[in-house]
């Protein structure tokens, strides 16, 4: 029974006392599959229980908390405002469970270690694949899982300990425990299909590029100030598409399949110009771009992390 007094909501501690002691992770699994799924009838199915089973835990959940999660009507379930506040976190610790499930299954099959990175896309396009199949060639034992996304994503999972490194540009702020290692020197280029006019012609100028259609940069990136630098000469920036995309394969798709050109990193487009799906167009760009590197911590969590950046390192290295 609650020793709180009636109208005075208990501590942080005494609630988490209560998560403890009083449910299960099954309690918080459910919990969230109710909020997305809208229905009790159909989150109890997906994980093998009865509708009543169900209704049940929900209330046991709600008691403990002192709050409402859901409210019911007609057509099912739905969050409160204090549900909504607890969902992200709710999922992050199912997430955590689910990352502990699967090292220990990696370490059962033999597996040396996890390996988790984090890398924007020209990260993943200029240093990360070109390096994967010597590193699984010398390392076989290794288990890697690499993730992909927006700095500000990487940097919050890094800081929350779910990424051992990231392979980045270099943040404006680093912690204490952690560094940055340049590995790639970086440039903008302008690039379009294998099939656009302007292919093999010399020394193009802004008012050449002007006239043709632009897939933008992401608008928060250093790309796009290259981008309007580039055409600052003109007074105007040109026509650009309802495009703009970090997706390596969806801007080879849409330059192949059209006359639009885009501008971007070297290291994002370096594998569509190897395997002549993308051409680099000759003009010249004066905004230079910082290099990609690592964004690791002094010490890394286990010899399997060491390893592969010591790997990134001398793949850029030569050594």
């Amino acid at each position: 029974m609650s020793t709180a007094t009636p109208g005075t909501p208990s501590s942080a501690a005494t609630l988490l006392n209560r998560l403890i002691a009083r449910t299960r992770l099954r309690h918080l699994q459910l919990i969230v599959l109710v909020a997305e799924l809208g229905s009790v009838q159909h989150a109890a199915a997906q994980i093998g229980l009865s509708q009543s089973a169900a209704t049940k835990m929900v209330l046991e959940v709600e008691r403990v908390l002192e709050a409402r999660l859901f409210e019911r009507h007609a057509r099912g379930m739905r969050p409160t405002f204090a549900c909504r506040d607890l969902l992200p976190l709710l999922r992050n610790v199912m997430n955590s469970l689910t990352g502990c499930a699967e090292a220990l299954a990696a370490a059962g099959a033999g597996f040396d270690g996890t390996v988790r990175v984090g890398a924007i896309t020209a990260g993943v396009t200029g240093v990360i694949n070109p390096a994967l199949p010597a590193f699984f060639a010398s390392q076989p034992h290794v288990r890697l899982e690499l993730f992909e996304d927006a700095l500000p994503v990487l940097l919050g999972r890094y800081a929350d300990g779910e990424l051992d490194f990231l392979v980045t540009r270099e943040p404006a702020q680093l912690a204490p425990d952690s560094q940055f290692q340049a590995l790639l020197a970086d440039v903008c280029v302008v690039a379009s299909g294998p099939g656009h006019p302007l292919v093999g012609r010399r020394n193009l100028q802004a008012a050449q590029l002007l006239r043709f259609p632009w897939a933008s940069p992401p608008l928060d990136s250093q790309t796009y100030r290259a981008f309007e630098a580039l055409f600052a000469t003109c007074g105007e920036l040109p026509a650009q598409q309802p495009l703009s995309t970090r997706s390596f394969a969806t801007m080879v798709h849409y330059l192949g399949a059209s006359q639009a050109l885009m501008m971007g990193p070297l290291s994002f487009v370096r594998e569509g110009l190897e395997s002549g799906a993308l051409v680099r167009l000759d003009c010249t760009i004066a905004e230079s771009l910082p290099p990609l590197g690592l964004v690791s911590r002094v010490d890394a969590r286990n010899r399997s992390v060491a390893a592969f950046q010591a790997h990134l390192l001398d793949a850029q290295t030569g050594t």
